[in-house]
């Protein structure tokens, strides 16, 4: 049966991110993003990357008019079963990038616009809810046996 409590869970597991993974971090600017991003870094075992594949981005947008285009970028720079999650404001909250919230069902659309699709929401921290993203099975490169 699958695990319905998941407020144990510490916003790294939430994010799936694993010891090795190559994360790279795009918008984040505020204070919340600090902690979580020691976090993550910890977890990885290695510094943030700036060029390369990444296995998970973790973006902040910071208007919702860049959200598709900075989707289509990213999606070029993960690997084919990596992720991109889209960090927002939870409702009633304020961002400190100015966007503010954004209802998830909102950006759902902006993603698929950009050849993706989501799988995925979580809460990250109090303030901030996330949306993974990730390529189509059927968009994936197949690989030889």
């Amino acid at each position: 049966m699958p695990e319905k409590d998941y407020s144990h869970r510490s916003a790294v597991d939430k994010l799936g991110i694993q010891p090795g993974a190559a994360v790279r971090v795009v918008g984040a600017s505020a204070k919340s993003a600090l902690t979580l991003l020691a976090e993550v870094r910890a977890r990885a075992g290695r510094g943030l990357i700036r060029a390369g594949l990444a296995d998970v981005v973790l973006y902040w947008p910071k208007t919702v008019a860049e959200i598709t285009p900075t989707l289509m970028e990213l999606r070029a720079g993960i690997v084919e079963h990596g992720g991109i999650w889209v960090i927002t404001a939870k409702r009633a909250q304020h961002s400190a990038s100015g966007l503010g919230y954004l209802n998830q069902s909102d950006v759902i659309p902006l993603g698929l616009a950009a050849g993706l699709v989501d799988n995925k929401s979580c809460s990250v921290n109090e303030q901030e809810s996330g949306l993974r993203f990730v390529i189509r099975k059927a968009d994936r490169i197949a690989k030889a046996p």
